[in-house]
């Protein structure tokens, strides 16, 4: 990803200032955290010479407290490290659930709602979230599930 597009990115979503805080290393700090990357530019070789080729590319996307530092004299490594951007704001900044509490929704018809035997029952959400805990209409509840995935559901017009 382009280092320009990561900035902007991150400003918009979190509403804070990308600065430089290593040699290489760029980042900010949202509640808490610490959300850094680190920027490389591409070279080539004209007329024997090594020389800048392009924009910045961002990549090696990490997280950790503000508090928390990497031991240099042991094994601890400080944070943990994300696939992507998108996974970096998500971790400090979660997307807004899907369905809000009090929300009626009916099981889709797919494979795994079908195999846990919720495919089309209809239920009231009680907590939201990625994985949402219900309330079922028809009053019977599911011995082993307490939660279950969003995206498996619909909302009732």
């Amino acid at each position: 990803m382009l280092h320009e597009k990561a900035v902007k990115k991150v400003e918009k979503a979190l509403g804070v200032k990308v600065e430089l805080i290593g040699n290489c290393r760029y980042g900010c700090i949202y509640d808490g955290q610490v959300l850094s990357w680190l920027v490389q530019r591409q070279w080539k070789v004209e007329n024997d010479k090594i020389v800048k080729d392009g924009p910045l590319e961002a990549m090696n996307w990490h997280i950790r407290r503000v508090d928390d530092h990497s031991d240099p004299y042991t094994d601890y490594f400080a944070g943990s490290h994300r696939d992507n951007l998108t996974q970096l704001i998500n971790a400090v900044k979660p997307p807004a659930p899907k369905f809000p509490v009090g929300t009626l929704v009916r099981g889709k018809d797919n494979k795994r709602a079908t195999r846990q035997g919720y495919a089309g029952r209809l239920a009231v959400v009680t907590e939201a979230g990625k994985y949402m805990y219900l309330n079922w209409t028809d009053g019977r509840q599911d011995d082993y599930l307490f939660h279950y995935p969003e995206r498996d559901f619909a909302a009732v017009n």
